[in-house]
């Protein structure tokens, strides 16, 4: 069984602290994903002043999943066409071996 070290990890998001227990080959990973998630909140921000900083955390939330979602389907889409172009290119090699 493989032992996973853990170790807590700080993280600022929209003005607020958040401290984490997570492995640590996770760490770097949650700080890029949290400075990407503060530059969604600021952006959105600065187009509506009138938002709290939870709202505009919600917003780019929800922002960041419909990204990945979309990027998940267009991944699967692509994962399926070369998986079509992988048995089409295995029937010809049969074909020409017989």
């Amino acid at each position: 069984m493989l032992h996973t070290e853990f170790s807590e990890v700080s993280l600022d998001i929209a003005g607020r602290n958040y401290k984490l227990k997570t492995p640590q080959h996770q760490q770097q990973g949650l700080q890029e994903a949290a400075t990407l998630l503060n530059e969604k909140i600021a952006e959105l921000k600065s187009k509506s002043r009138t938002l709290t900083a939870e709202q505009a955390a919600v917003l780019a939330a929800l922002n960041l999943s419909y990204e990945l979602l979309t990027e998940r389907e267009l991944l699967a889409q692509d994962r399926q066409q070369i998986a079509e172009r992988l048995a089409q290119l295995q029937q010809q090699v049969e074909s020409s071996l017989e």
